[in-house]
Order: structure tokens, then sequence, then C-alpha cells
């Protein structure tokens, strides 16, 4: 990738990425003038490289996850809600969530990029999980939508479950039937 484009591209991520966090700014409250102006680049230039603040967000989004990716399969899968914590404590990402941690459109679109990601999980792992007569998309969708449903609920509940507690009852509720032999 050409140098001016790439730097362009990790300038509009920072100013997104900081008027979310340092500036506080709820995600749906900034608009492609904040982020440029914070970038201190022409509109035209964001344009070229995304078609939409969310498609921005993607980017960022894909950047802060590359090391989550690197954490073995069985383990993303068996034990989400350690493991995600595990990765996000103290990161970038962590400080992003809990900035915009009252911005339903933030979560929105959160959860929409998690779900892709953990759909594709979920597939690879049933390809070698027991033999089960239901089709495999249906099983990730269901995984990744109970996934979610609890990371919800621990969200606006999080003193009444441990992160152990949180993979018990995910464990309970899908993988026990699922993905134990």
């Amino acid at each position: 990738m050409d140098l001016r484009k790439r730097r362009s591209i990790q300038l509009l991520w920072k100013a997104l990425f900081e008027l979310m966090t340092v500036k506080k700014m709820g995600f749906s409250k900034i608009t492609v003038d904040h982020i440029c102006e914070n970038a201190m680049v022409h509109r035209s230039t964001f344009y070229k490289h995304f078609d939409d603040k969310f498609r921005l967000l993607e980017y960022g989004l894909n950047q802060l996850m590359e090391r989550y990716w690197e954490i073995p399969l069985e383990k993303r899968i068996l034990n989400p809600f350690f493991w995600s914590n595990h990765f996000f404590e103290g990161s970038e990402s962590h400080q992003l969530i809990r900035a915009q941690r009252n911005d339903e459109l933030f979560f929105d679109s959160m959860n929409s990029y998690s779900m892709s990601f953990l759909r594709r999980d979920a597939l690879m792992f049933i390809q070698n999980a027991k033999p089960i007569d239901i089709p495999h998309d249906l099983l990730a969708i269901f995984h990744v939508s109970t996934m979610v449903a609890l990371s919800e609920w621990w969200r606006n509940n999080p003193d009444r479950a441990s992160l152990t507690q949180m993979d018990q009852y995910f464990n309970q509720l899908v993988n026990e039937n699922i993905f134990r032999s």
C-alpha cells in the first residue's frame, strides 16, 4: 500500500479513536467533518478511503483485534468470556468500549462486526465437532447469538456473575450439546 494512503488511513483512524476515547464523544454524535478536522485532512481524503464512518470504525476494529485472532480457536470457543477478558483488559479495545459504554450505535456496530468473526470461528470449530443433525450455519448463528445475549446481560449486570460463571453459563447453554463428545 502506498505510504501516503497508509498515513492518511492511520490519521483518520487515530482521529476517530481519539474522538471516542480522549474526547469521549459518542460514536453516534461523531460526523465525518469531526473526524477530518481532528485528523487535519480534507473530506475528499476521507472519502478516497472510506464510504462512511462505519467503514472507518470497522477498519479500526480490525487493527485492534489482530492479536485476538492469535488466541487458539478452541480457547476462544470453549471459554469465550475468559479469553475475551484476557485479551481486552487494559487494551485500547477495552479503552474504546469503556468510553463508548452508553452509545447504542457503537455497540450495535461492534456487535455486528463481532458477530461476523465469531460466526466464522464457530463454523470452523463445528467442522471438528461431534456429528450433529443440524445445519452448521444455523449452529454457528445460534452459538454467536447466545454469546451476544450473554454479553449484553453481563454488560448490564456485571456484579451478578464472574467470567468463570459466564463461561459456565455459555457452556451449559451451547457447548455441552454441540462441541463436547
